[in-house]
């Protein structure tokens, strides 16, 4: 029987072109996602990166012995004590916000550069307190002077000397003195001396020696570039399932598709006395060596498709500058297996039910079409529905936090558009008649035959819409999850926050914060209330020095707490809270063992260790962790935002006079103040920006090769009913009107498959909203309409198109010469 399929594949090319075409463009979606992906895995920059030319480094030590990073900083009485002992190096770590330069950049002292391999490639190095070097910088930058804004405010500095770059930051160096008056705490020390020789000094000192692998503890990254990579493998990771789903879904309806065009065929086999195993083997033959062909098609094109996508990564700021997707055979080798098995299972999920009935039946239903759905794909459409009903309610009841991200809450909404794709079938009849209800009405030939066209060819019509309805609804679904997640986190955001005003730092990104100098003439601001927030990392441990969890933090003032600020609490109080307060989310408190009333240890970035008490518990966050330390504990920060109030009570409005004094406390700081509905407007636009450029990867690949396989499966279609035109030519019809018959029962298709879609689009936000109303009462539902309505017009531009085109050429040749044709 295999040599019955090579011979079958060698006299019916065009008939099986369209399946080739959509598995080896499967294979290279597939395949181009799994390269990125692959790429973004294990640890591209291993071993020290900071300080790799050094021996030895003491740096803070943190709790259960781990060191600590800057900007935690060594006692200075240890620095004092191990300088004087002999030679040593400070080295200092501070953010920098530069005008010549990209926000998050850092600032080190001259003298510490070599030790992470910095080489000057133009200029000199810094030895004025005004002057300063450039790590990474270009030559033309020599000479210009620039504006470094810091936390104890802005100065200007000349560029004296540019250096190579480095990928864990971008670096600005000052000379010595310079850097120690910006920031006076050391927060690592280099030394000659080994730790053996130091552990006499370091004894009962908040202090511990690295050399070696154990100075990545204290590298900016001490992954190694495992963390910078973790947006783009966020990405990649959902792309490849997306379009794994998508292309595993299409191939097999293709193949399918395919298979059934050859109902005769088949029938005339079994009727010469084929047994059905021997038509199977024959088909599977068929899409054995179409799978083979095709698959390693996809695989040589997939390294081609990587390369744009992964320029777009790097223009996106989805993956840092040296990001690289090399070459690697493993990722294609999977393709190249899914590739062979999606053409095994396209071919097995029809055939099945087609070899086993009696010749007779065969032929009988290889004229009319008699059944739309198979058992196979009642059995998938069935378990994808009810799986995408348990999730949500699963979800819902144990872990609503999840549907406020969509790419954790990713597998509902695709389980819904698999499920409404997969019974589209069963939902056409209902669905059209509906929709072509005013055709009824017609006294004209074309509208009837457009109208019973559709209704009794099923599994063509459902192989049309099929891929319609993967388009828009995984448009639809997806990017409702999103945006309803991004609207719910803001509307928690004003729940809990009540400020009139938002002053914040100029420079998207910056670690530098607002200045003390700012903040003295902001507080001096008559008739405003000002509430600083801090924004860092903390940890907590008990008193014994274990480790509990690392948080990311709030540090308010007392008095803002139950104010300005009022998370809803869930045990504790927010009334009169303590000066040494600690509030957490009801996840930390679950996974910690925590409860209200409890004291804790808090390590601060600084490296202070300073008691805390849990006064209150508070619903968990929906965009990390959500808690709030006081500002009592950790001194003086550069805050990262700060809200205003008019002293008449928690967000009143600034009067005209009142905005005007901050403008003018703000004047030359670089910060700015906002509205807190425009604060919250940026935040929603910044979210949208994310959203949409995650649209582009993830929905942007499923949604061409959606519309590929939709024109795809218009070709085959057409190519199958050119006996069925040539008859419609002998009863009178022009070429003309037949172009138009096919491509209205186009336009029709893409109307039935937006209906479904948009059931799956219902049913995922109700699902998802079930979730979100459970975190925040009335969590609202956005629907993207600008992205659905431009999928649809996609969709119906392509399908038209491909419709008329492909019907004038299958019309081209004289009728009587197309019906008496060979098929």
């Amino acid at each position: 029987m295999l040599r019955i399929a090579v011979a079958t594949l060698r006299h019916r090319l065009a008939g099986f072109l369209g399946a080739f075409v959509a598995l080896a463009l499967g294979t290279t979606m597939v395949g181009m996602m799994t390269l990125t992906l692959a790429a973004t895995f294990g640890t591209p920059h291993p071993g020290p990166q900071r300080f790799k030319e050094a021996r030895t480094v003491v740096a803070p030590l943190g709790f259960e012995g781990n060191p600590m990073k800057a900007p935690a900083v060594l006692p200075p009485e240890l620095v004092t004590k191990l300088t004087a002992a002999g030679d040593a190096t400070a080295d200092r770590s501070f953010p920098v916000r530069l005008s010549t330069g990209s926000a998050g950049t850092t600032g080190h002292p001259w003298s510490s550069a070599a030790f992470a391999g910095y080489r000057l490639t133009a200029g000199h190095a810094p030895q004025a307190a005004d002057e300063i070097a450039v790590g990474g910088g270009d030559r033309s930058l020599i000479g210009r002077q620039a504006e470094a804004v810091t936390a104890d405010g802005a100065g200007r500095y000349r560029v004296v000397g540019v250096t190579d770059a480095r990928w864990f930051e971008d670096a600005v160096f000052f000379a010595d003195p310079e850097a120690q008056r910006l920031s006076p705490g050391v927060n690592a020390l280099v030394t000659d001396r080994g730790p053996e020789q130091l552990s006499a000094l370091l004894a009962g000192q908040q202090a511990i020696a690295l050399t070696g692998s154990d100075l990545t503890g204290i590298d900016p990254d001490s992954s190694g570039g495992a963390e910078a990579l973790a947006n783009a493998q966020a990405m990649a990771g959902s792309t490849t399932g997306l379009a794994l789903c998508v292309a595993v879904f299409v191939v097999i309806a293709t193949f399918a598709f395919a298979t059934e065009q050859r109902r005769r065929e088949l029938a005339l086999m079994r009727l010469v006395g084929a047994s059905p195993r021997q038509v199977r083997r024959m088909v599977l033959g068929e899409a054995l060596l179409i799978g083979l062909a095709a698959a390693f098609v996809g695989c040589l094109l997939a390294p081609l498709g990587a390369v744009p996508l992964h320029s777009w990564m790097l223009d996106h700021h989805v993956a840092p500058g040296w990001f690289t997707v090399p070459l690697n055979p493993l990722p294609l080798l999977a393709s190249f297996v899914v590739g062979v098995a999606a053409a095994l299972a396209g071919s097995a999920a029809t055939l099945v039910r087609v070899s086993l009935i009696r010749p007779v039946e065969v032929l009988r239903e290889s004229a009319v079409e008699r059944r739309g759905m198979t058992p196979v794909r009642w059995l998938l459409g069935t378990a994808m529905l009810v799986g995408a009903v348990v999730a949500g309610v699963v979800i819902a009841r144990t872990e609503p936090y999840l549907a406020a991200s969509a790419r954790k809450y990713e597998t509902v909404p695709v389980l819904y558009v698999g499920a409404v794709a997969l019974l589209a079938p069963v939902l056409l009849r209902p669905v059209t008649r509906l929709l072509t209800r005013p055709l009824r009405a017609s006294t004209k030939a074309g509208p009837l035959l457009v109208r019973e066209n559709i209704l009794t060819s099923r599994r063509r019509t459902a192989a049309t819409v099929a891929p319609i309805v993967v388009a828009v609804g995984l448009v639809g679904t997806l990017l409702t999850m999103q945006k309803s997640g991004d609207a719910s986190a803001l509307a928690r955001q004003r729940m809990e926050v009540h400020a009139a005003g938002v002053v914040v730092p100029g420079g998207s990104g910056s670690g530098a914060g607002i200045d003390a100098r700012t903040m003295e003439r902001l507080a001096a601001v008559p008739g405003v209330k000002i509430t600083p927030v801090t924004t860092m990392n903390v940890r907590i441990g008990t008193a014994a020095g274990e480790q509990l969890d690392s948080l990311t933090t709030n540090v308010i003032p007392a008095a803002a707490l139950g104010g300005t600020v009022t998370p809803p609490v869930r045990s504790g109080s927010l009334a009169a809270p303590p000066e040494d307060f600690l509030v957490i989310d009801e996840h930390a408190a679950q996974s910690d063992g925590l409860a209200a009333g409890d004291k804790v240890v808090a390590l601060l970035p600084t490296g202070a260790r300073v008691p805390a008490v849990i006064t209150a518990v508070v619903a968990r966050g929906l965009n990390g962790d959500d808690a709030y330390l006081s500002a009592a504990l950790t001194g003086a920060t550069a805050p990262t935002r700060v809200y205003l109030d008019s002293q008449a009570g928690p967000g009143r409005p600034l009067d005209e006079r009142q905005t005007a004094a901050v403008d003018q406390a703000l004047d030359g700081s670089g910060a700015h103040l906002l509205s807190y509905d425009a604060y919250l407007a940026a935040q929603r636009d910044r979210a949208a920006q994310q959203t949409d450029n995650a649209a582009v990867v993830v929905l942007g690949i499923a949604l061409a090769y959606s519309l590929i396989a939709v024109a795809n499966t218009l070709v085959m279609a057409m190519a199958g009913r050119r006996r069925e035109f040539a008859l419609l030519g002998l009863a009178g019809a022009a070429r003309s009107q037949i172009v138009k018959v096919a491509a209205a029962e186009s336009a029709v298709a893409v109307a039935v498959g937006t209906v479904l879609a948009a059931l799956a689009t219902g049913l995922a936000a109700v699902t998802q909203h079930a979730s979100l109303d459970r975190l925040v009462a009335g969590a609202p539902t956005v629907v993207p309409w600008p992205q659905i309505l431009a999928t649809v017009a996609l969709c119906a531009v392509v399908t038209l198109a491909t419709a008329a085109g492909a019907t004038g050429r299958e019309t081209r040749h004289r009728a009587v010469e197309a019906a008496g044709a060979r098929e």
